[in-house]
């Protein structure tokens, strides 16, 4: 698969934080299927165990078209963040777990209503989810965003 940041000129910061997530997408989605399934059967079925690498594929070809277009927005038109884009990329391994069989989770009210159709808690609360590298290049990556924002309100004369 070629990648979509190859075709979507990304910034630096960007870019570093593109590649950390869909490096880490394939582990990260495969052990979050076999821990939900886990956490019901005491071990993941066959099944599920064998679909992983297809489900993996899926969501990163999701990831990285998702991703690469919010990175590749300015930042001052961006609607959403980086983990809402892989929230709402679990469309594929809620399909694998249902499939299963495997009971959708207990969420709080907050789950229910920011992430509706994430049923088995699959996407990421913080970066740090997707591992240290991803947490790195995530808080790298909002820490050049505030800067680029906040240079671009003082030239406009809004803050000083």
């Amino acid at each position: 698969m070629t990648s979509p940041s190859a075709t979507i000129p990304l910034e630096p910061y960007p870019q570093e934080l593109f590649d950390a997530v869909m490096k880490a997408v394939p582990t990260w989605i495969q052990n979050r299927i076999v821990a939900i399934a886990t956490s019901e059967y005491g071990t993941c079925p066959d099944a599920l165990i064998a679909s992983l690498p297809n489900v993996a594929s899926a969501t990163a070809e999701i990831v990285a078209k998702d991703l690469a277009q919010l990175l590749g927005t300015d930042v001052d038109v961006q609607k959403t963040n980086p983990l809402h884009v892989l929230r709402s990329a679990t469309s594929v391994a809620t399909a694998a777990l249902h499939n299963a069989q495997v009971t959708p989770v207990r969420r709080d009210e907050f789950e229910v209503r920011a992430m509706p159709n994430d049923v088995y808690a699959i996407g990421p609360l913080t970066w740090r989810d997707l591992g240290d590298a991803v947490h790195e290049a995530g808080i790298t990556w909002g820490a050049w965003k505030a800067a680029v924002v906040l240079s671009r309100r003082r030239d406009e004369g809004k803050i000083s």
